[in-house]
């Protein structure tokens, strides 16, 4: 069988879906985590199949060692089969060399071919309403004008009833979902469980789909529509030739800050791309406040570059206090979200400073498992302002 043809039936989605997981993981030890995924496919007993995979793999990664390509020669037929014998390759290489596993087995049949996006003729009112949607989702926030009209023109309206299931996870998916009016439930079954886990609510506005798009992956959840909702549909072909790029930047550069965040250290990966989806950018000169005492905020903040400090009226009529400094991977703002109280003290830059910052509404949605951890966290932290 020509090499080729070999990996396209035997290895190609295998090894996408393994590689998908480890950029959404991020583990210290890829190559141990790439073991138990595949002893996870089917239970911990590997079929011959998944032997047989996992042998290619195993030669395609000595391979990338020594820079050769992995189609260069088959697979041994005397190769062991069994799979405790994996290549060591130091940290270093293994980051520089993550993409290259997915880029060298997949690039030369993958290339992007010429493209004619396809176009669906709209009203005034309905491309005003794209757009809208559109300038409220991360996907988009870093195309031209020109990708973005393109975008436009190729969105199809679809409707869908109360109860129709949108996206089964496990499925194959094509399409990537905007909210235009309506109410969608997602929710995943995790490994080891057998009854599905509630992790959010789509509604207007808000996007889902992007993430089988952007890794060539299954989907990862299901989506059900809770009421009659609308939503505009965007094809693989005009997600993958436009928005991808920049899209898989961006939610990547997020998902390695997110997973430096002490806070969100339990939480499933799953989740944390969730977060990444609708994280925006602040930033704040040396000096300048982020947040005043005493104002009501409805903004939470996690650092990203840069330090700050916390100051604190303590006696009426004196100079606040600095009670707290924060670095890179702290967080502050939590609590006037929990509690609905004004900010309880000051948040001064004290270098240049950039923040990812979310605002109530996705707050309180996506953080909702966390609430324990910050409202411990925050018990915590007002023992600080009273001493």
């Amino acid at each position: 069988m020509h090499h080729k043809e070999y990996l396209e039936e035997h290895v190609h989605k295998t090894l996408e879906q393994m590689v998908q997981s480890l950029v959404m993981v991020k583990p210290k030890h890829p190559l141990s985590y790439m073991l138990d995924w595949l002893q996870e496919l089917n239970g911990e007993k590997l079929s011959e199949a998944e032997k047989e995979e996992l042998a290619t793999l195993r030669s395609n990664l000595k391979k990338l060692r020594t820079g050769e390509s992995p189609e260069q020669t088959e697979t041994s037929e005397d190769e062991d089969d069994f799979i405790d014998e994996l290549p060591q390759v130091s940290e270093a290489k293994l980051k520089t060399s993550r993409r290259s596993v997915s880029a060298e087995a997949f690039g030369e049949w993958n290339k992007k071919q010429d493209f004619e996006p396809r176009f669906i003729e709209k009203s005034l009112e309905q491309k005003a309403r794209i757009e809208a949607i559109l300038s409220k989702s991360f996907l988009f926030a870093a195309l031209h004008e020109k990708d973005r009209d393109t975008v436009v023109g190729a969105m199809e309206e679809k409707k869908f009833a109360p109860g129709e299931m949108v996206i089964n996870q496990g499925d194959d998916g094509n399409e990537l979902f905007l909210v235009d009016s309506g109410n969608f439930k997602c929710y995943k079954v995790f490994p080891g469980k057998e009854e599905p886990t509630f992790l959010k609510n789509y509604l207007e506005g808000e996007a889902f789909g992007e993430l089988a798009l952007l890794y060539n992956a299954p989907r990862a959840a299901s989506i059900e529509a809770v009421e009659e909702s609308v939503c505009w549909v965007l094809d693989r072909g005009t997600f993958s030739h436009i928005v991808k790029d920049a899209a898989i930047k961006r939610r990547e550069k997020y998902e390695e800050f997110l997973s430096t965040v002490g806070l969100l250290e339990t939480i499933e990966p799953y989740e944390r791309s969730l977060i990444a989806e609708v994280l925006k950018s602040a930033s704040y000169n040396q000096g300048e406040y982020v947040i005043s005492e005493g104002e009501w905020g409805d903004v939470f903040y996690l650092i990203e570059e840069g330090t700050a400090k916390a100051t604190k009226t303590t006696k009426p009529g004196l100079p606040a206090e600095e009670v707290k400094t924060y670095g890179p991977g702290d967080y502050f703002g939590e609590l006037a979200l929990l509690r609905g109280e004004p900010r309880a003290a000051n948040i001064i830059a004290t270098s240049q400073l950039k923040c990812a910052t979310l605002d109530r509404q996705a707050f309180s949605r996506l953080l909702g498992p966390l609430e324990d951890i910050l409202r411990r966290n925050a018990e915590k932290y007002e023992e600080i302002l009273k001493s």
